[in-house]
C-alpha cells in the first residue's frame, strides 16, 4: 500500500533535507563514489526541490575546499551557501549556459547531476517518453561540458525510449562506464531509475 509518510519521508524531515531524493543520491554516491576530493565543479540540472543540491553541499561541508556548484532551473532560484551559484536558465540555450559557466572559470565540469522530471500525466508510456525527451535535450552538456573522466547521475522513467537513451550514453561513454541503478529509497511502485556515468572510454 502506498504510504506517503514512509521511512525516507520521515528521515528527510528529521535531517532537514527538502525531499527524500537526497537519500537516493546518497545511496548512489556510496555505491559508485561519485563525489570525491578531486571534484572541483558540479552542475545540477533542474535541481528543484534542492535536495540533491543540499546533499552535495553538505557532503563537502567539512572539507577545506568546497567545489563550485552551479544550479540551472527554469524556476526562480536562490543560493544555499558559499560556492553555490543558482541561475534561472533554460539549459537548451547552449551559449548562454556556457557563458554563465565561464563566469565561474568553468570550462568542463567534474560531475553533472539531474533529478529533473516532466509534469506527469499518470500514463506510464507518456511520462516515460516525456522524461526521455527532457534528458535528450541535455545530451549536449554531457558531450561538451563534462570532463573526459567526469561522472554523472540522471533520473529517468522506465518505459518507451529508455533502452535507446541508455544505449546512446553507452555509445558516448563506453558500455562499461554506464550503469543503471534503482536505489532503495525509490518507492517500490515508482518507474524512476537512474543512469550513472563513470567516465569515458578514451
Amino acid at each position: 500500500m502506498y504510504n506517503p509518510y514512509d521511512h525516507y519521508f520521515t528521515k528527510a524531515k528529521k535531517t532537514k533535507f527538502r525531499a527524500r531524493s537526497a537519500f537516493k543520491l546518497e545511496e548512489i554516491d556510496n555505491k559508485f563514489h561519485i563525489f570525491d576530493d578531486s571534484v572541483k565543479a558540479v552542475i545540477d540540472v533542474w535541481c528543484s526541490p534542492w535536495s540533491w543540491l543540499q546533499y552535495v553541499y553538505h557532503k563537502y561541508s567539512d572539507k577545506k575546499k568546497h567545489p563550485t556548484i552551479i544550479w540551472f532551473d527554469l524556476k526562480p532560484t536562490s543560493a544555499i551557501g558559499d560556492n553555490v551559484f543558482t541561475y534561472q536558465q533554460d539549459i537548451e540555450q547552449h551559449e548562454e549556459v556556457q557563458a554563465l559557466l565561464l563566469k565561474h572559470h568553468i570550462d568542463r565540469a567534474d560531475v553533472i547531476i539531474s533529478d529533473m522530471a516532466p509534469d506527469t500525466t499518470g500514463d506510464k508510456w507518456t511520462d516515460s517518453l516525456r522524461s526521455v525527451g527532457l534528458i535528450e535535450s541535455t545530451l549536449w552538456m554531457y558531450d561538451r561540458i563534462l570532463q573526459s573522466n567526469g561522472k554523472f547521475v540522471i533520473k529517468v522513467f522506465m518505459g518507451p525510449g529508455f533502452d535507446e537513451l541508455r544505449d546512446t550514453f553507452k555509445s558516448m561513454f563506453g558500455a562499461k562506464n554506464i550503469k543503471v541503478f534503482k536505489p532503495k529509497a525509490c518507492r517500490k511502485n515508482s518507474k524512476e531509475t537512474y543512469i550513472i556515468g563513470l567516465g569515458r572510454d578514451k
